[in-house]
């Protein structure tokens, strides 16, 4: 069932109920898609980290890396390490290929409820019901910073298209948002009258959206801090993700119903009702695809369709290439030239962008996918730092 409005806005349509091993048990409590899109990755309640085939939304593997019920789930953005986190706070790091485990350490007093990668493979930020963030420096074991402020559980965290910022979102009812750099506070957004149990950032870095238990979504100026829009939903908030139009952020409720709302005012302009009970979801890294961890353990897929005439948004990273002029390569010298590159959403190639002006479309040079630049990573590492854990 998929429903929307043509020409506006995508659609959405479930393309499996999928399939998955018959001793599966418990809710996947977290999933995060691979970075090439071909896999996902489900964090379940039976403290087993599975593997999921996107194309024929089939199972294909599992690893049990906890006694414990794992809560959070991440990929590294090489592919090669998968990351649990679980219920009595414990982070792991476990070789995708061998399933060896390579990292085992106590992150946090109380559950692990987000992991994400602060920019590179070093760079780790996990959020818990201990109310903290923090960010990890992967090169020297246990080195974190604790990012303080919240006064209950943080239910999770993303990172500006930038990489400048941490959006986190906490059960207190409010969002902060944190200085990637120099690791401090930098606003708290206030409305919502319950908790604040997902968010989504637009491509561009300039909106936030937040829904709660009681259904509220609500839209705010990522720089200011003011509520620009709300509306009201028919369940609770589950998660929160905007398309790569750069102009749609679909809502999914605990009942699996997914609604499409209009990012400049939330109005909704389609909807698709799946009927599952629907704990997480995750959208692929070229939006063509959303996955769904469901209550019964096994992960659902819904196509994105209908926006493939228009660009998708990508992020610009600064970059430096090899130039030379007849009499420089003569003598055997190089100079590096500033250049900006990305990856292509549609083909999953790093290319090279002819113009990297913000709000610039331009086809990729591989195939040809129309492509628009909505925002520049500038990622600072905030290390080296004295810890003060």
């Amino acid at each position: 069932m998929s429903a929307g409005v043509e020409g506006e806005v995508a659609t959405l349509r479930l393309v499996s109920a999928g399939t998955g091993p018959a001793d599966q048990a418990g809710e996947v409590l977290g999933c995060c898609y691979a970075p090439e899109g071909a896999f996902v990755l489900s964090a379940g309640w039976d403290g087993q980290l599975r593997l999921w085939e996107t194309a024929r939304a089939a199972h294909v593997t599992a690893l049990r890396v906890s006694s414990k019920p794992v809560s959070a789930c991440a990929i590294s953005p090489d592919g090669g390490s998968w990351l649990a986190g679980t219920l009595d706070g414990f982070l792991s790091r476990w070789n995708a290929l061998t399933h060896e485990q390579t990292l085992l350490f106590l992150a946090h007093p109380r559950p692990v409820s987000a992991i994400l990668y602060g920019g590179n493979e070093h760079t780790l930020i996990t959020a818990s019901w201990d109310g903290n963030l923090i960010v990890w420096d992967l090169t020297r074991e246990r080195h974190g910073r604790t990012l303080a402020g919240h006064r209950d559980i943080v239910a999770g965290c993303r990172l500006t298209p930038d990489g400048q910022t941490i959006v986190s979102w906490s059960h207190d009812g409010t969002l902060r948002t944190w200085d990637m750099a120099r690791l401090r506070p930098m606003r708290v957004f206030a409305g919502h009258s319950d908790r604040v149990t997902a968010a989504a950032i637009s491509c561009d870095g300039r909106w936030v959206v937040s829904g709660s238990r009681d259904a509220q979504l609500r839209l705010w100026d990522l720089q200011t801090g003011a509520e620009h829009a709300s509306t009201t939903l028919a369940g609770e908030v589950r998660s929160l993700l905007c398309l790569l139009d750069g102009e749609t952020v679909v809502a999914v409720d605990f009942s699996g119903r997914l609604t499409l709302h209009r990012l400049a005012d939330l109005e909704m302009v389609g909807e698709l009702v799946t009927y599952l009970p629907t704990q997480c979801a995750a959208l692929a890294p070229s939006g063509g695809q959303i996955a769904l961890g469901c209550a019964d353990g096994r992960v659902r897929f819904v196509a994105v369709d209908g926006f493939d005439s228009k660009p998708l948004q990508v992020t610009a990273r600064p970059t430096e290439r090899p130039s030379s002029s007849m009499l420089r390569r003569l003598f055997g010298r190089r100079k590096l030239t500033p250049a900006f590159e990305c990856i292509c959403p549609a083909c999953r190639e790093s290319v090279e962008l002819i113009d990297a002006r913000t709000g610039q479309a331009q086809p990729c040079p591989k195939c040809r996918r129309p492509l628009r630049v909505s925002a520049i990573a500038r990622l600072a590492s905030p290390w080296p730092s004295t810890p003060h854990r």
